[in-house]
């Protein structure tokens, strides 16, 4: 719901920025409908899409919560699409707000799209009121969360470059990171490889997820099982 409505304000954003433009009379000024849609730009995207990001921090938390699963898990979305920041203020804002951030070329949203993947993995994932005692199951859950945080920490490194520049003024931190995620980007096949990896696993726990447990087979608060708590941490009540 939230991706939806998301969508919907950056593709009607230009639509907004050209309408102020049209009342305030900027149009008619030389160079005022330019500054203006700069200005509009640099301090209001970048608040939609904080607030976005935000907005989903707590909810994929309690949903995170309501699965038994780490926290953790909800923090990830966040820090994922705050990784995009980049793009997610340049796309559909007049050009001069990238350029004027250093941001020379369009990025490609992968943060966002893993963001993307991990909601949906979230919402179609099954409540259980006591998960079954299965080690392939955990197995699957522990591989897929594990390449969550991978993948956070990788996008956060992306924007390392931006950051260091913006709050440190630092050229070398800066450099240093740009030659690490040329190296990463390499080794994940970028912009395919990490996306589609996750993907796959997303995919194959909520199927392992949504299947139904083995009649007769212990379940995780059996003390037969060896399990005395859910197989994923202490649900939230």
């Amino acid at each position: 719901m939230r991706f939806g409505i998301f969508v919907a304000i950056t593709l009607g954003f230009p639509f907004f920025v050209y309408g102020v433009i049209e009342i305030t009379g900027a149009r008619g000024t030389g160079g005022a409908a330019g500054a203006l849609a700069l200005v509009i730009g640099l301090y209001l995207k970048p608040l939609i899409y904080l607030q976005f990001a935000l907005s989903l921090l707590r909810i994929s938390i309690r949903r995170a919560r309501a699965l038994g699963i780490s926290p953790l898990i909800g923090i990830s979305v966040t820090l994922l699409v705050l990784a995009d920041f980049a793009f997610g203020i340049s796309f559909g804002s007049f050009w001069a707000v990238g350029f004027s951030l250093g941001i020379l070329a369009m990025p490609l949203p992968v943060s966002l799209l893993m963001a993307a993947i991990t909601v949906v993995t979230l919402s179609l994932l099954k409540d259980f009121d006591e998960p079954p005692a299965n080690g392939r199951f955990e197995r699957l859950y522990q591989l897929w969360s594990a390449a969550l945080f991978v993948s956070v920490a990788i996008c956060l490194l992306r924007i390392l470059p931006y950051v260091s520049i913006v709050l440190f003024g630092s050229t070398s931190i800066a450099i240093a990171a740009s030659r690490a995620v040329a190296f990463l980007n390499y080794v994940l096949i970028y912009p395919f490889g990490q996306p589609l990896v996750f993907a796959a696993l997303s995919a194959a726990l909520i199927v392992a997820w949504r299947r139904p447990p083995e009649a007769g087979g212990p379940s995780a608060n059996d003390p037969s099982s060896g399990r005395q708590t859910p197989m994923f941490g202490q649900r939230a009540g």
